[in-house]
């Protein structure tokens, strides 16, 4: 259990956050009513998550959060937690420099462009023979296991419901940042914008890669790379997209929600995760695939992550790609997520990768992979945000032969990954054929 003095740290670390109407994430299970303690400490409600006793609320008076929060701690017993909602950044944000490892790999499958049938989907032949997927030993398990099985929910930017490498395996989605919209990642976005996401008659092969943000690289005709409106697309658009290709990578036939808990500029409030996490648990998730990390310890998000997947439910996470080894970046350091780091074409650590004991189980290709953008095109990906849904894929696998499977068996099966020599890699790189196998 983390001490109340741990949770008054953790604030103290988010000094910098504004103090007007800071937002805040209550647990309430008092049988006196909310509205009473509420008027107490002078906060208001902004939101409750479905079927669960947390909260959104904020401060009126614009206080110092610290005090306020060691105030209330003080004040409650185990029937009141409180903590500040913290900012939370996609992984793509934390590199020192455009990534460029395995751009000739990249490059070799972006060649690969003619078009194939893959599990009801159409896409490049460059997507399903990309280096990632041999070097996983996915191609193998789709003919001898079954294809994945049940929900796979991704908390991200949201996807791009019409992409054909996608649109045969998602269902209706949720939005957290544009309520009642439908988790697309193009919510919300100029009319120019879209207009240059959308791919013009240009033949595919004259599309060179641009990156966005230092992570993710899509492929954009001379003439969009040229335009002024290119320096409008948000720099996190396209995450969502792409990790749900990961997914599919591993798992061609599991579904996939898509919950939009960040906005295109890649931010997202850590309630809105927490919310994420419970929604998709409600909507029947085996599997909930968190490309994300934040360094300040959140007590509720500890909660969450032990409530869901005692019922049943597996979480994987990012390790971060800050290049640390057991820096204390969450969910990866919580028991019960099943953490991923990032390697090499040669199975060896990313410079970028964050790793250790404490945050990877296990590694998996994080350099150069070949994945799906909004506007029917592909990008180039790095970092722990593209390795991590390989291993969601591996889990939405696992159902399929053991259908009570739970994050343990998940990581007792993924001692079957192929070993590295480096300790802080976990139990090796994702090797999807032995991990299925023998079950």
């Amino acid at each position: 259990m983390r001490t109340k003095s741990l949770i008054f740290f953790s604030v103290l670390a988010l000094s910098a956050v504004s103090l007007a109407q800071q937002r805040y994430i209550l647990r309430y299970t008092e049988s006196e009513p909310l509205s009473t303690f509420l008027n107490r400490y002078h906060l208001s409600l902004e939101r409750k998550v479905l079927n669960q006793d947390i909260y959104s609320v904020f401060d009126i008076k614009g206080r110092n959060s610290a005090a306020l929060v060691q105030e209330i701690s003080n004040n409650s017993d185990g029937d009141v937690s409180i903590e500040v909602d913290q900012t939370v950044r996609l992984p793509i944000f934390d590199f020192q420099r455009n990534e460029t490892a395995g751009r000739t790999s990249l490059l070799t499958s972006f060649r690969q462009s003619r078009i194939t049938r893959f599990f009801g989907s159409e896409v490049p032949e460059g997507f399903v023979r990309q280096r990632a997927v041999s070097q996983t030993y996915a191609a193998p398990s789709w003919t001898i296991h079954r294809g994945g099985s049940g929900l796979v929910a991704i908390v991200d930017t949201g996807v791009d419901f019409s992409h054909n490498a996608l649109r045969t395996a998602l269902v209706p989605g949720i939005d957290l940042v544009t309520r009642g919209a439908s988790g697309s990642e193009l919510t919300g976005l100029p009319a120019n914008v879209l207009a240059n996401i959308n791919p013009t008659t240009i033949p595919l092969l004259l599309r060179d890669f641009e990156h966005l943000s230092r992570g993710h690289a899509p492929a954009w005709e001379r003439s969009v790379r040229l335009n002024s409106a290119f320096g409008q697309i948000p720099k996190g658009l396209g995450h969502g997209t792409m990790v749900a290709g990961a997914v599919r990578l591993v798992a061609p036939e599991a579904r996939i929600l898509p919950i939009r808990a960040f906005s295109q500029n890649g931010q997202g409030r850590l309630f809105h995760v927490i919310e994420a996490i419970h929604l998709a648990e409600q909507r029947g998730a085996k599997v909930v695939n968190l490309s994300l990390n934040t360094y300040v310890y959140s007590p509720e998000l500890e909660r969450t992550v032990e409530e869901v997947s005692d019922r049943g439910v597996i979480l994987v996470a990012s390790s971060g790609n800050d290049g640390l080894t057991n820096p204390m970046s969450y969910p990866a350091r919580f028991k019960k997520v099943t953490s991923v780091a990032s390697v090499t074409a040669l199975n060896t650590r990313s410079a970028f990768s964050n790793a250790g004991v404490d945050v990877s189980w296990v590694s998996a290709p994080g350099e150069g992979l070949y994945l799906p953008f909004p506007g029917q095109r592909y990008a180039g990906g790095w970092g722990t945000s593209f390795a991590a849904p390989l291993v969601s894929g591996l889990a939405s696998r696992l159902f399929s032969v053991k259908p009570d499977a739970t994050y343990s068996d998940l990581q007792s099966s993924l001692g079957k990954s192929t070993p590295t020599n480096d300790p802080d890699l976990g139990q090796g790189v994702l090797n999807v054929f032995e991990s299925l196998s023998g079950w």
